[in-house]
C-alpha cells in the first residue's frame, strides 16, 4: 500500500477527513516496509475515535512522534524483543501511591518490580520514597554489556555480545532520528566500540568511551537486588507489593490473564499488585490496583491522569494487540467524560491557556495543536508537562471528571495521587 493511500485512508475513516495538513504529513514519514507500524497506527486511531478523540486535539508533535519514532521503538524494530524503554520520573506519582497506601518507611517491606528497564532510573528512584523496603527488579533484558559512545548514547549487549538495544542519551525525537537513520551503522559502531574496549581496556579515555560489564549490579544495595528474567520464570519470594508497568502492553489478554494469576501467586495476603502504562513525568498514566484477599487478587480500582483526555504523547494508546483491555477500559471511561460538553469546554480553556502559557503544542489560528516550541529542551518539555497536569488537578477538574462518571452510574473518586478512579461495584 502506498503511504499516501494509507494516510488518506486513516484520516477518512477515523476522523472523517479532519486531520490538520501538517499532521498527515508528518504520518507521511511512516516506513513502507513495517506492516506491525501501519497496523500499530492503526490500532491507536481506533482506539481514538472510539474515545471521541477529535481530529483538532492531534498535535504536531504528536505526528512526529507517530510517523518517525513509533517504528523504531516497537518490537519489531528490535528482532521481536520488547525494548527496555525507561526515562527517569516516570513512576514518580505511581511510587506516591505505594507510600500513601503502604506506608513509605514501613519495615519488612517488600517490592517486585517487573520491566525496570535500562538504565533502571524509576527503579533507583523508588527507594527515595520506599526508604525501608526490600526491592527487587526484573527485566529479561538487563545487559551483560554497557557501552557508551562520547555523546553518552549507550547499547547493551547479552552474554553473547550480541547487541540487544540502544538509546540516544536523551529521548528526544531528534536524538532518536540521529541514531536510527541508519541502523546498520549504528548497530556496527557500538558493535565496534564493545570489540574495542574488551581488547584494550585503557582505550576508553583515548576515544571517549566506556564499558560496563553486568552494569545493574553495580547498583545493587542491601535492600535492591537485580534479577534477568521474566514474568512466570523467575524464583522469587512472594512480595507486599508488585509494580508492573510499561510491560503488559506488549502482549495480548491470554498472556495479560496468565500474568495476574502469577503475580497472584508472588503476592503475600493483603499485598497490592499495580498493573499499567505512563511516560515521562507520570503523564498519560493508567493502571489497576489489585489485593489479595483469602488468597486471590481482587480489582480494587482503575485509575488515570487527567492529561489522558489531551495527551502530549502516545502512551494513551499505545497498545499492541486489539484485545488489551487496559486501553480499552480507558478510552470507555475517556468518551463517557468527552461525551460532557460543559466539562470539555471548561477543561478546553484551561487546558489551551496552559499550553499557549508554556508554549507546548499551543492551538494555530485552525483551532488545531502545533509543536512545541523548538527552544524548550526535552528534559524542560516533561517538566513543563507536569506543571500542565498539576495545574489541571488544583484547578480541580481531576475531581469535576469523576463527578461526570458519577453522573453515569459509575463510582468515581479522586484517589490518594490525584488521579481519576473508578471503583468495581460490589
Amino acid at each position: 500500500m502506498e503511504i499516501q493511500n494509507f494516510v488518506k485512508d486513516l484520516n477518512k475513516d477515523f476522523f472523517n477527513g479532519a486531520l490538520s495538513p501538517a499532521f498527515t504529513e508528518q504520518l507521511l514519514q511512516l516506513p513502507m516496509d513495517r506492516p506491525d507500524v501501519f497496523a500499530m497506527v492503526q490500532r491507536m486511531f481506533g482506539f481514538m475515535n472510539q474515545a471521541g478523540f477529535p481530529a483538532q486535539d492531534l498535535s504536531v508533535m504528536v505526528g512526529e512522534v507517530m510517523g518517525t519514532l513509533l517504528a523504531r521503538i516497537l518490537p519489531g524494530a528490535w528482532e521481536g524483543r520488547v525494548p527496555p524503554i525507561t526515562v527517569p520520573g516516570r513512576h514518580k506519582a505511581i511510587d506516591h501511591y505505594i507510600k500513601n497506601t503502604m506506608g513509605g518507611t514501613a519495615t519488612n517491606r517488600s517490592m517486585l518490580d517487573i520491566g525496570c528497564g535500562f538504565p533502571p532510573y524509576t527503579t533507583l528512584e523508588t527507594p527515595e520514597l520506599l526508604s525501608n523496603w526490600q526491592i527487587t527488579a526484573v527485566d529479561p533484558s538487563l545487559p551483560v554489556y554497557l557501552v557508551y559512545d562520547e555523546n553518552e548514547n549507550y547499547a547493551t549487549f547479552d552474554e553473547n555480545k550480541k547487541i540487544v538495544y540502544f538509546q540516544p542519551a536523551i529521548p528526544s525525537v531528534e536524538n532518536w532520528n540521529a541514531l536510527l537513520s541508519d541502523v546498520s551503522s549504528t548497530r556496527n559502531r557500538f558493535q565496534k566500540l564493545l570489540e574495542q574496549l574488551l581488547d584494550q581496556p585503557g582505550l576508553s579515555s583515548k576515544i571517549k568511551a566506556r564499558l560496563e560489564r553486568d552494569p545493574a549490579m553495580g547498583f545493587e544495595t542491601d535492600k535492591l537486588s537485580f534479577v534477568r528474567g521474566s514474568i512466570g520464570e523467575v524464583a522469587v519470594a512472594p512480595v507486599d507489593c508488585i509494580r508492573c508497568f510499561n510491560v503488559l502492553f506488549y502482549f495480548d489478554d491470554t498472556f495479560f490473564k496468565t500474568a495476574l494469576k502469577w503475580f497472584e501467586t508472588r503476592t503475600n495476603e493483603n499485598g497490592i499488585v499495580l498493573v499499567g502504562g505512563n511516560w515521562a513525568a507520570s503523564s498519560e498514566c493508567y493502571y489497576h490496583v489489585y489485593q489479595k484477599m483469602d488468597g486471590r487478587l481482587i480489582e480494587k480500582e482503575f485509575a488515570f491522569s487527567i492529561d489522558t483526555l489531551c495527551p502530549f504523547g502516545v502512551a494513551t494508546w499505545y497498545a499492541n494487540h486489539d484485545d488489551d483491555r487496559q486501553t480499552a477500559q480507558l478510552v470507555h471511561y475517556l468518551r463517557i467524560i468527552r461525551k460532557d460538553s460543559s466539562f470539555m469546554n471548561a477543561f478546553y480553556a484551561l487546558n489551551d491557556r496552559l499550553r499557549e502559557k508554556y508554549q507546548l503544542c499551543a492551538r494555530d489560528a485552525d483551532g488545531y495543536y502545533g509543536n512545541v516550541d523548538p527552544s524548550i529542551s526535552p528534559l524542560e518539555l516533561w517538566q513543563l508537562v507536569e506543571k500542565i497536569i498539576n495545574e489541571l488537578n488544583e484547578a480541580g477538574f481531576n475531581q469535576k471528571a469523576a463527578d461526570v462518571l458519577n453522573r453515569e452510574g459509575l463510582n468515581a473518586r479522586v484517589n490518594e495521587v490525584g488521579h481519576i478512579a473508578i471503583v468495581p461495584h460490589t
